[in-house]
């Protein structure tokens, strides 16, 4: 029996969430079981190298997002591609495989992945596809977190045919020989005593500002304490020129978007994360699978990773005092900040293994092709 053909769709391969994913699971597949290829509406991006060793990455070459005749090319192309089973895996990329079964009959069944509670609004094109794709076309349904299933229910998805199934992660990456002084040389932040890390985009829902607010709090009790802001975005220099404006200067490095994440995180002393919009949020399993101790908003996303006095410290979104008490708590009680870095890693090992959630998604691959659409 041949292996089913699986159609991983995205939006493009920009570093993100998603993308990550999904070059997780090629990397774990079992190739006499599912044959993958991955379909991008445009190309490029950081992660092509990286999904290319594992898979065919098909471009369907978007110019413009709101095109129609692109619109019913790739839904054609979509149609006759030859697929089992097609897994979208962000908004726009449901779109179109939505349209590949209404407008060419396509036989294929879709299984649409939710990965944030930020939907696209309804009031707009894209946002009124994307509810008629959950609602009309979709066989079945991956949320990566509990907040973001209540999400999928929101846009219409129906509650029973959703499966929560989290982000995978390499928890042996976060092992064997590692150097803690030569990491910490190696992006300028060997002069700090304590080292705090955030990782993740510099947009407004990521509150790093907030982060700052906090650390200029602590005032003279966090002078030891250095932190790495590991990413990149749109608000970068905004946040380089208040952290001077905080004179923070001296304490804050901004590392831009790095590959060595995971040495970062192993470097560090504590993991610091200030979003107040979560759909699974991944950089605090990679903190937790490194056995940091967390400090972080207690939102959605969030607390279905770490839970407040068992895993990590959470406070409210919006909140650089409560932020800062935080910190400065575990600061001053390093037996508490090691008790809970290692329930967190204990934690995280347990839960978000890749070879552990990949047979949860042949799971609901094997359904929706044995169902069909």
């Amino acid at each position: 029996m041949r292996p089913r053909r699986l159609f991983f769709l995205l939006d493009s391969l920009q570093q993100g969430g998603s993308q990550r994913n999904v070059a997780m699971l090629l990397r774990h597949m079992d190739r006499a079981r599912y044959d993958p290829e991955v379909w991008v509406l445009h190309g490029g991006g950081e992660t092509l190298a990286e999904i290319e060793v594992s898979a065919r990455v098909v471009n369907l070459d978007r110019r413009a997002a709101r095109d129609p005749v692109f619109a019913v090319s790739a839904a054609r192309r979509i149609a006759r591609g030859g697929a089992d089973v097609i897994q979208a895996c962000q908004p726009a990329s449901a779109i179109y495989a939505a349209l590949s079964g209404v407008l060419f009959r396509n036989p294929a069944p879709l299984v649409v992945s939710g990965g944030t509670t930020v939907e696209p609004p309804l009031y707009t094109l894209k946002g009124a596809f994307y509810r008629l794709a959950l609602r009309g076309a979709a066989t079945s349904f991956v949320a990566n977190s509990e907040a973001v299933r209540a999400s999928l229910e929101q846009a219409g998805a129906a509650s029973g045919r959703i499966r929560v199934i989290p982000n995978g992660h390499e928890p042996e990456a976060f092992d064997g020989p590692f150097d803690r002084q030569a990491a910490r040389a190696a992006v300028g932040v060997d002069g700090f005593l304590r080292l705090g890390v955030y990782v993740g985009r510099l947009i407004d829902s990521k509150r790093v500002r907030d982060l700052l607010d906090a650390l200029a709090l602590l005032g003279k009790d966090g002078s030891v304490l250095g932190v790495a802001i590991v990413g990149d975005g749109p608000e970068r220099p905004d946040l380089e020129a208040r952290s001077i404006r905080l004179g923070l200067a001296e304490r804050v490095r901004f590392l831009g978007m790095r590959r060595d994440v995971r040495e970062i995180l192993r470097s560090a002393d504590f993991f610091l994360f200030p979003s107040e919009v979560e759909g699974l949020a991944n950089a605090v399993i990679e903190a937790a699978l490194a056995g940091l101790p967390i400090v972080a908003c207690d939102v959605g996303g969030v607390r279905d990773v770490v839970r407040d006095g068992a895993e990590a410290v959470l406070v409210p979104p919006r909140k650089p005092d409560a932020f800062a008490v935080a910190i400065r708590r575990l600061m001053a009680d390093r037996a508490c900040a090691a008790r809970l870095g290692l329930a967190a890693q204990r934690h995280a090992r347990s839960t978000y293994d890749v070879r552990a959630v990949l047979s949860r998604f042949y799971e609901v691959w094997d359904r929706a092709a044995e169902e069909g659409r």
